[in-house]
């Protein structure tokens, strides 16, 4: 799968501020992994130790390895806390419900992604 090396890690860095942000909780997180490892071959040896990924969320790159560099513009981070918002999530340390929430409706093409990497989760309807 495309996006979980430390050369492009455009999908692990996705993954991991959805986690981050609450977007995803731990067993979510385990079962993409898992799915990953049904699906994919070749995947880097973190996606094993993620699939059974119990420690703090600020744990989860030192799981990885590595910091991914995912560059998502404050509106695209905003707008990933608007996802954990209409998911009904504890969010903190972030912007507030309306602002997240907007920036969703202005970077659809988050929530796109949410439901692509995350294809077995309910994704949240906009509007």
């Amino acid at each position: 799968m495309k996006g979980l090396t430390r050369e492009d890690s455009s999908t692990i860095g996705f993954v991991g501020a959805c986690y981050l942000s609450n977007a995803v909780d731990t067993p979510e997180l385990n079962e993409w992994a898992e799915r990953i490892m049904i699906v994919g071959s070749g995947y880097p040896d973190y996606v094993v130790d993620l699939r059974e990924f119990e420690a703090p969320r600020f744990h989860f790159y030192r799981v990885v390895g590595f910091t991914a560099d995912r560059s998502l513009s404050d509106t695209e981070s905003h707008a990933i806390y608007g996802i954990a918002y209409l998911r009904g999530r504890e969010v903190v340390d972030c912007p507030s419900r309306e602002v997240a929430t907007a920036a969703l409706s202005s970077c659809p093409h988050i929530l796109e992604e949410f439901r692509a990497t995350f294809p077995f989760l309910y994704s949240p309807r906009q509007g």
